[in-house]
């Protein structure tokens, strides 16, 4: 049986901590604010690009089985100011939304994580 995808879990760098990760999501919406018109129609007045929620989902090495990475990741959680670069995109200034962690008694931790960016997604500089 030949493979579909064998493309190996993606190291990403948030703060202190790496994520190989084996899951990503971006998404990303505008609010638009519209008004009746005279007629009966709609006229939009304004709009609000909101921010771009990323998630990852991976596994963070835990090593000798001490759950300390717990205690980090929860820290992280509210606060900003974290560049995530995943394959080649760099996502500036992101603030730590939320996340889910499980123990499923090996040496990884299984983490979700999501965030939230303003900036814009850029190219991240690749180094050679």
């Amino acid at each position: 049986m030949s493979e579909i995808c064998s493309r190996e879990a993606v190291p990403v760098a948030i703060g202190q901590l790496t994520l190989y990760c084996e899951s990503f999501k971006a998404a990303a919406n505008t609010v638009l604010y519209e008004q009746p018109t005279v007629t009966g129609g709609t006229v939009i007045t304004n709009s609000c690009a909101k921010a771009t929620k990323l998630t990852l989902a991976g596994r963070i090495y835990c090593g000798d089985g001490d759950l300390a990475v717990l205690t980090e990741i929860n820290n992280m959680n509210g606060s900003s100011g974290y560049t995530v670069e995943y394959r080649g995109v760099s996502f500036p200034d992101c603030t730590v939304v939320g996340y889910s962690a499980e123990d499923r008694g090996d040496d990884m931790l299984y983490v979700t994580l999501t965030l939230a960016t303003e900036d814009e997604a850029e190219d991240a500089e690749v180094s050679v």
